[in-house]
């Protein structure tokens, strides 16, 4: 059975390597990393065609002041710490407001500009299609709940702090989901099951900004990555990769790398 924690760490991990790496990853590549997941043919497509599909963390203009998100993450902490239940509330309703004047989150609407709008009867069509096995709709379906998954992510956010990696979150969820719902035939409130994922992926992921939850995690979806990539590169190079051929493949630090490793051979160890 696929575990939803590794997979999504593993998604995440691997869109960074994506994201950093100067040359673009084989098909091969990116699924060498799920290979002892049990992927079958149409999850293997839905990865492949998430990871293809532009989820970069929209960054600040060149020229734009450093403070600035700084400004609003420090009007949001000070308005946090208020102790009245009054000035809390209001609190959080300034760091709505500064989430949605920020430069960030006017990107993302920049970008949502071109993505088509749907009625409820059209979104209830897809969702039983999606049911019934139509793999487009996992695409389709993603795209038509970005507008849903920003203005829970907004909603949700305690400061603009990390807000991009909440959005993440709830994309990555959103996908899992619906990756899962594809073909199930289950009768259940496709909109709730999709609101419900996302919720819980980021709220899980609030609680570890604020060091409300271990990020365990986040370790196992390491240690399944460099466990992958030992095993890759080892078939690729014809021997064992070095620990900095292994940390510059993965884009982790050789000490935190090294934390992994040992992890892994005392895992083998215990076996």
């Amino acid at each position: 059975m696929l575990d939803q924690n590794t997979f999504t760490e593993t998604i995440r991990a691997v869109q960074d390597i994506i994201r950093t790496s100067a040359e673009p990853m084989t098909r091969e590549e990116i699924l060498s990393y799920f290979k002892d997941m049990d992927l079958n043919a149409q999850q293997e497509e839905m990865v492949l065609e998430f990871l293809s599909t532009p989820h970069d963390d929209p960054q600040p203009e060149e020229n734009e002041p450093e403070t600035k998100e700084a400004e609003y993450e420090e009007t949001a902490e000070k308005e946090e710490t208020k102790e009245s239940s009054a000035k809390k509330e209001s609190a959080k309703d300034s760091v709505t407001d500064n989430i949605s004047t920020s430069p960030m989150f006017q990107m993302y609407l920049e970008e949502l500009k071109d993505i088509p709008e749907y009625t409820k009867e059209q979104q209830i069509d897809m969702y039983k299609k999606l049911l019934a096995g139509e793999e487009s709709m996992v695409h389709a379906i993603s795209n038509a709940w970005l507008r849903n998954v920003l203005e829970v992510a907004k909603k949700l956010a305690v400061s603009t702090e990390g807000f991009e990696d909440i959005v993440q979150e709830g994309n990555m969820a959103l996908f899992l989901r619906l990756s899962e719902l594809c073909g199930s035939h289950e009768k259940v409130d496709v909109e709730e099951e999709l609101l419900t994922a996302v919720e819980e992926a980021m709220k899980s992921c609030i609680r570890e900004q604020t060091g409300e939850d271990e990020n365990e995690n986040s370790v196992v979806g390491k240690v399944a990555l460099v466990s992958e990539a030992v095993n890759y590169l080892k078939k690729q190079n014809g021997a064992q990769p070095t620990q900095k051929e292994l940390a510059d493949y993965v884009k982790i630090p050789e000490d935190e790398l090294a934390d992994i490793l040992y992890m892994i051979d005392k895992a083998k160890k215990d076996s």
